[in-house]
């Protein structure tokens, strides 16, 4: 007899210090069990901004087929009910948040520094702009 081992997923950060946001970039339809326009897929990014930083990921969840009631129709949709379902039913958001905040730490840290030349590199000069005589 072969005993099963399980291992718990590793807890996501949940201390984000960006702000977040769902942009709903398009939509796949079908028709499921008789309902027309059942969405199913969904292109999305997920937008992170801190300290004037911005990080842009782009992603594609697929949906469950919905049930009979609570249906709403393709017409009475709108970007916040999507992107609802987007929080609601993407296992992966909380590492997909991770990634953008690590990204963004580093461009803002990156931000408060200035690049200076380094001292053994070569000069590059710029050639002057030509002389014109009227």
């Amino acid at each position: 007899m072969t005993e099963t081992v399980t291992t718990p997923a590793a807890e996501q950060p949940t201390n984000f210090t960006a702000t977040f946001t769902i942009k709903v970039n398009g939509i796949r339809t079908a028709t499921i069990n008789g309902l027309e326009n059942t969405v199913k897929q969904v292109d999305w990014t997920l937008v992170g901004e801190e300290s004037g930083q911005k990080f842009e990921l782009p992603q594609t969840t697929s949906l469950a087929d919905p049930a009979a009631e609570g249906f709403v129709p393709l017409a009475n949709l709108t970007e916040a009910a999507v992107a609802a379902w987007i929080k609601a039913t993407e296992t992966r958001l909380p590492g997909i948040k991770a990634h953008i905040q690590f990204v963004l730490d580093k461009e803002v840290a990156k931000a408060t520094l200035t690049s200076t030349a380094m001292p053994w590199a070569p000069v590059v000069e710029t050639p002057a702009a030509p002389t014109v005589t009227p």
